[in-house]
C-alpha cells in the first residue's frame, strides 16, 4: 500500500534526482516482442522480430526468443512494424537499434494492445542469435550504414 511504499523509502533509500526510484507495473499475461533493427536516415533497412516464449517479465537475457515470431497475430505484427518505423523515422536512426514491445490480449486473441518498453539506439543481445538464423550481418549492415 501506499504508507508502506513511503515508509520503505523514506527509510532504506536515498530517493533525489541523481537516484531515482522506478516502479513498474507488472501486466499479467503479457507477451513480450524483440525488434532488432538497422536503420539509414530514419529508414528501416532490415528487421527482425522475434517473440519471448515466456509471459513478460522474464528478464530479456534470461528468455526463450522464437524467429521467427510463431504465435504473432498479423495485425500485432503490423502494429510492432508501424511503431517501429515511425520510432526510426522520428529519431532519424542510422545503425542498429532495439524496441522491446508488450503485447496484452484484447477482446480477442488477433487483437492485442501493443506498448513500447523501451527503445536501444544501440545493438541488443538478439543481434547475434537473428544474424545468424536470419543469414543477414546485422552489425555489418549497421557498420556500413554508420559510414555512409
Amino acid at each position: 500500500d501506499e504508507a508502506q511504499l513511503k515508509s520503505f523509502l523514506s527509510t532504506t533509500a536515498v530517493v533525489e534526482q541523481e537516484h531515482p526510484v522506478v516502479i513498474s507495473k507488472y501486466i499479467s499475461g503479457a507477451r513480450e516482442i524483440e525488434f532488432d533493427a538497422v536503420g539509414s536516415k530514419g529508414r528501416l533497412v532490415n528487421y527482425a522480430i522475434s517473440e519471448h516464449v515466456e509471459d513478460a517479465g522474464t528478464h530479456s537475457g534470461d528468455a526463450t526468443l522464437l524467429l521467427p515470431a510463431q504465435q504473432l497475430p498479423m495485425e500485432t505484427h503490423r502494429q510492432v512494424m508501424h511503431i517501429a518505423s515511425m520510432l526510426c523515422w522520428a529519431l532519424q536512426i542510422s545503425g542498429p537499434f532495439n524496441v522491446q514491445f508488450l503485447a496484452v490480449q484484447g477482446v480477442s486473441k488477433s487483437m492485442r494492445s501493443v506498448q513500447v518498453i523501451e527503445c536501444n539506439l544501440r545493438a541488443s543481445r538478439t543481434v547475434p542469435f537473428v544474424s545468424k538464423t536470419l543469414n543477414v550481418n546485422f552489425i555489418d549492415l549497421a557498420t556500413r550504414v554508420m559510414l555512409g
